[in-house]
């Protein structure tokens, strides 16, 4: 990897950092601020899930969606239609 990005090891232990900055500027914040952050964290989860061996990474991403009022189910349907766009970007 070149030196500007993150190993995949070092990335998923910085994800709590990422969610806590991303989740507390949107809070108390109306609809339109608090989606583009509940998607990037839906898709975020959706990663974490196929690429990410720490539960625990999964749960924080899911408790900062909580906190923005998010409790949309993210499973293998996401991870599809995530895939399937990714695809289509490639």
């Amino acid at each position: 990897m070149t030196a500007d990005r993150a190993e995949p090891d070092e990335f998923w232990l910085s994800v709590a950092a990422l969610v806590r900055s991303k989740v507390e500027p949107a809070l108390g914040k109306d609809g339109w601020v608090r989606e583009p952050v509940i998607e990037y964290l839906r898709d975020l989860e959706v990663v974490a899930r196929q690429e990410c061996t720490s539960r625990e990474v999964v749960q924080v991403i899911a408790l900062g969606r909580h906190l923005l009022g998010d409790d949309a189910e993210v499973g293998k349907d996401m991870a599809r239609i995530v895939e399937m766009a990714l695809a289509k970007v490639a």
